[in-house]
């Protein structure tokens, strides 16, 4: 209970701060308590954004997407063909013996 008194007490701080600014007609200071979440996911929006936009990681993507249809298209053709007849797991209790 006393980490949360802490944090609202904080926020409560800041917020009669603000609102002091607010009545000179000022700009509101920074936040002196941010979130440390906000923090980190604020370090990390960069590499979020690499994802989406650099070459070399798109070009990545593709090719794991390119061999998870490659293997998906495997198993189909081994489900299809009549591998699966044997029901269950493939590598079940058996240790992975075809019966």
């Amino acid at each position: 209970m006393e980490y949360r008194a802490e944090k609202k007490a904080k926020k409560q701080a800041y917020s009669e701060l603000k609102q002091i600014a607010r009545l000179q007609g000022k700009k509101p200071p920074p936040n002196p308590y941010p979130s440390a979440i906000k923090e980190i996911q604020a370090e990390e929006k960069k590499f979020v954004r690499d994802r989406f936009f650099n070459p070399k990681i798109l070009e990545i993507v593709q090719m794991m997407k390119a061999e998870k249809a490659a293997e998906m298209q495997e198993r189909q053709r081994e489900f299809g063909n009549g591998g699966g007849g044997g029901g269950g797991q493939r590598d079940g209790w058996n240790g992975g013996q075809r019966q």
